[in-house]
């Protein structure tokens, strides 16, 4: 494809948009100003942001097309998660920060990575519920499936004018509505499918442990062959599993809540690998694991003390805890749905009494 002059791009944008000359030319200014490119590279970045093809056209690759080692792709997705930056060490000793994104389309969901600068240009702007349109990021595979990991060509356009768009499902259908509602109060040992919302009033344990795959149970290190074993499947590559203990309180009554895996790793806005460096510099202090699992959850994540969310999965009777729910997944309080919710049920109650 032959590159287009930046006239050429300006005559495209006035042709499709409509836009007056002299407004394409300052925003081309203001664009190669703040990202410190040419006024070329600046016109094509606003072509993107427009919504105007440049060349012949994008190939419309979705989250299950993409291939660790991909280039030039762009993916349009919504954001599911955020989770706060974090400090990490670069070879040279000097810091960074990196930030990532849980996004999803209609076929499958991938981590989105914001490296050092793209954290200040972008973090801010994007939050849950937004669509994006991810242009060039590096895709790689991780631990949980691919990963797009920003880099100096990568652009970030929220809202774009993309016919994928209207293919995502809002936030509401990507969450389970098979699960009832529930007063702690009125939980009961052996309930299963049961939603709470409640505030969480206290963080118990937080820690780490090398799983199966597959199985996702605890695997041990074989030091003399060098290979982490699983009692069901044999060697295998393990994965971190986070363990969040916390307790609920709704008002009705207080329950002891357990959440493993990703979704534990999100409500504690890290990754498991961020996780499990925290746990094991405490345990080579000295601590037992039960005794770091407790002090992390004290000293580092106490924070969650406070936040209310919604809480899915089922209650069990535990001989040393009593009554426990063991929690699936969580959402944010969605105060729309939650108003919806309401309304629907007074419009039952009146249905119900023939006073509708």
């Amino acid at each position: 494809m032959s590159v287009l002059t930046k006239d050429e791009i300006i005559s495209r944008i006035i042709r499709e948009k409509g836009i007056p000359r002299h407004e394409i030319e300052e925003r081309i200014k203001e664009l190669a100003s703040v990202h410190g490119i040419s006024e070329n590279a600046a016109a094509l970045m606003l072509a993107e942001e427009l919504g105007v093809k440049i060349g012949k056209g994008e190939e419309m690759l979705y989250i299950k097309d993409l291939v660790p080692g991909m280039r030039g792709v762009n993916i349009v997705a919504r954001i599911k998660r955020k989770f706060q930056p974090r400090e990490y060490t670069k070879r040279d000793g000097s810091k960074g920060r990196v930030a990532d994104f849980i996004v999803y389309d209609a076929t499958g969901q991938a981590r989105l990575v914001l490296w050092d600068a793209m954290i200040s240009r972008y973090y801010n702007e994007l939050n849950v519920g937004d669509v994006i349109k991810i242009i060039e990021p590096t895709v790689k595979e991780g631990i949980r499936g691919i990963e797009l990991h920003t880099n100096f060509k990568t652009r970030i356009i929220k809202n774009p004018d993309d016919p994928r768009v209207e293919e995502i499902p809002p936030l509401e259908e990507v969450r389970s509505y098979n699960y009832r509602r529930v007063r702690i109060k009125e939980l009961q040992g052996g309930d299963r499918f049961v939603e709470v919302r409640g505030t969480i009033a206290k963080v118990y344990r937080v820690m780490v442990y090398d799983a199966c795959p597959e199985c996702r149970r605890r695997v041990d290190y074989d030091p003399s062959s060098d290979t982490w074993i699983c009692p069901e499947h044999g060697p295998v590559s393990p994965v971190k599993i986070t363990v969040l203990d916390f307790g609920l309180d709704d008002s009705t009554g207080y329950i002891r809540a357990t959440l493993f895996g990703d979704p534990a790793a999100e409500l504690l806005g890290e990754d498991p690998e961020s996780i499990d460096e925290k746990f094991r510099k405490l345990i080579e202090e000295g601590l037992t694991p039960k005794e770091a699992g407790k002090r992390l959850a004290e000293d580092e994540y106490y924070t969650l003390i406070g936040k209310e969310i919604i809480v899915r999965g089922s209650v069990v009777e535990d001989k040393f805890l009593g009554t426990i729910l063991k929690a699936r997944n969580w959402d944010e309080v969605d105060e729309r749905a939650e108003i919806e919710r309401v309304k629907g049920e007074l419009y039952r109650k009146l249905k119900e009494y023939g006073l509708e």
